[in-house]
């Protein structure tokens, strides 16, 4: 989950750019995204197993990433890219 940290970090820093403040509820996605692309870079894929780490992650650090991430600036463009993302490295191009 060390590696969702990183990719939410680098996309509240990403957020920057031009598009629109980034709400609650995306970025909370995007936390959500984040966790699932390195579940899957983990071979992680029984549903009850990903929902308990994904909930895990988002209890310990969900609030302080959100706090980061809602209010920065988002494109459509790069929330689509990030929702068809299959990799952290597609994930993290979707911020550039």
């Amino acid at each position: 989950m060390a590696r969702a940290l990183v990719a939410l970090s680098c996309a509240a820093g990403a957020l920057a750019g031009c598009g629109h403040p980034a709400s609650m509820a995306e970025c909370d996605e995007i936390l959500e995204l984040s966790a699932l692309i390195v579940l899957r870079s983990e071979n992680v894929t029984d549903p009850e197993v990903v929902r308990e780490r994904t909930n895990s992650f988002r209890e310990l650090r969900g609030p302080e990433l959100l706090k980061g991430c809602v209010g920065k600036r988002i494109t459509d463009r790069a929330m689509r890219c990030m929702r068809s993302a299959a990799s952290a490295e597609e994930f993290d191009g979707c911020l550039d």
